[in-house]
């Protein structure tokens, strides 16, 4: 089932895009929902799925701290994809969320085909690492 054009144009990663262009990454995408409590990720683990939440919050914690709170809109999990790396940190979903999902194999597809995306997503990755290395540093 291809994800609805609307829906993906309501999400400020996909927001800029024309019809033509949402309509080529609906079919590129999946969708998820989560319980509050749930993990969408662990520390440590291999990427094997990115998340643009739609509604909800999760926390994020690095060696068992949290650095973050996570909500619609906000992307998590695209750095640890993009740069074929362990993820950086846990993500624990803390009131009920839904999210539209990018596995690894149609990222790589999307890049191919649309590398306006991936550039739109490597600038978000940039200003995610900054923010952490600035909090970091307080």
């Amino acid at each position: 089932m291809t994800m609805d054009v609307e829906r993906l144009r309501r999400l400020p990663l996909f927001g800029e895009l024309d019809h033509h262009d949402l309509a080529m990454i609906a079919h590129h995408v999946g969708e998820m929902e989560a319980s509050e409590g749930e993990v969408l990720f662990e520390q440590g683990s291999i990427p094997y799925e990115m998340f643009v939440i739609e509604e909800g919050t999760a926390d994020v914690t690095k060696d068992g701290e949290t650095v973050g709170r996570i909500g619609p809109g906000d992307v998590v999990g695209e750095i640890a994809l993009l740069r074929f790396q362990r993820r950086m940190g846990t993500v624990r979903v803390t009131s009920p969320l839904r999210a539209v999902t990018v596995s690894a194999d149609e990222l790589q597809v999307i890049e191919e085909e649309m590398p306006e995306i991936a550039g739109h997503l490597r600038s978000i990755m940039t200003a995610r690492e900054r923010e952490i290395a600035d909090r970091a540093n307080d």
